[in-house]
């Protein structure tokens, strides 16, 4: 989960770069602004489901 946590703050960080570069609607943004969301999708479905086994 760490990793997963690393790589969230990771894409966040790019995300906002990439935006100020950029702009909020290029295609490098947006790709990695989609990137980010599978991510935390991710971390949402692993916390539910350690909810769902405590």
């Amino acid at each position: 989960m760490t990793y997963l946590l690393m790589m969230i703050e990771s894409y966040r960080n790019e995300l906002f770069s990439l935006a100020e570069q950029y702009g909020p609607t290029s295609a490098r943004t947006i790709e990695c602004s989609q990137k980010l969301d599978e991510l935390l999708n991710l971390l949402m479905a692993l916390e539910q489901n350690q909810q769902l086994y405590s």
